[in-house]
């Protein structure tokens, strides 16, 4: 009889006598290890969460890390994930454990960001946007917030655009730069790919350049910035599932109905 049988079988004879001394099993929802989500909220996802020790799609000796150009390669932070760019490796390579893996699905979601209020008619200036979806999690452990990723990003010159990068202390689960020919008080910006998956926040530069025609990320100077950590203060944002990928174009993940997050900029243009 095993340990575990035999703790059982102890268990059973004292419920009768002492009931506190048997104590049930834990209940809850458990990790699922390769939906890039944090089923059980304890802060740790897929791979990562005990739930998943030992099983197949986490035996990375057996090397398995999904499918992308460098899966299984050692990292330290995501960029040296990635294969081609941040924009071009759909989906979104990231770094797990010490190694390069690829689980999440992409999909497709909408961001229309209202501006009006906080801009005015300086938004008029505004000749692309960048969008990236922020893991809360940095690539040290370390926790990411608003105020946090605004330290990292002080700098407003073209050369600066990619600072934040250049840190590889953020994870992501999507980045989006968007030109805008005509920006008015509201904004859409539809079919950014993202990666399934919970715990992030929303971080939005607005530029006075188009995007680049080679690295694609903006020129020009940084008008300002607006980072949305939930809909409501105190609230997260929901997980990224499979069902809220877009239609078109492009679905990969099959979902019906477009994720719109609707944002409302507070901040305005930075002096």
């Amino acid at each position: 009889m095993t340990r575990v049988l035999v703790a059982s079988a102890v268990c059973l004879g004292v419920m009768a006598f002492l009931a506190p001394a048997c104590t049930a099993m834990p209940t809850g929802p458990r990790e699922i290890c390769a939906n890039g989500v944090d089923d059980d909220n304890n802060g740790k996802t897929d791979c990562a969460d005990p739930d998943c020790a030992g099983q197949a799609i986490c035996f990375f000796d057996g090397g398995y890390f999904g499918t992308c150009g460098k899966c299984g390669k050692g990292c330290t932070n995501q960029t040296q994930c990635l294969t081609t760019s941040y924009f071009n490796d759909v989906p979104l390579p990231y770094c797990e454990m010490g190694r390069c893996t690829s689980f999440a699905k992409n999909v497709q979601v909408d961001v229309i960001l209202n501006a009006q209020q906080a801009w005015g008619t300086l938004i008029s200036q505004t000749r692309s946007i960048a969008t990236r979806f922020i893991k809360r999690t940095a690539a040290d452990g370390s926790v990411v917030t608003c105020s946090v990723i605004e330290a990292a990003a002080p700098g407003r010159t073209v050369g600066q655009a990619q600072q934040l990068e250049n840190t590889g202390k953020f994870s992501y689960l999507g980045i989006d730069v968007r030109p805008i020919n005509s920006a008015t008080g509201s904004i859409p910006l539809r079919f950014l790919n993202v990666l399934t998956g919970s715990d992030y926040l929303i971080w939005m530069e607005m530029w006075g350049g188009a995007p680049d025609s080679t690295n694609k990320f903006p020129t020009g100077n940084r008008l300002g910035f607006e980072c949305f950590d939930g809909p409501q203060v105190g609230q997260q944002w929901s997980p990224i599932t499979e069902n809220d990928n877009c239609p078109a174009p492009g679905v990969d993940a099959g979902g019906t109905v477009c994720r719109q997050y609707g944002v409302v900029a507070v901040r305005g243009p930075q002096p």
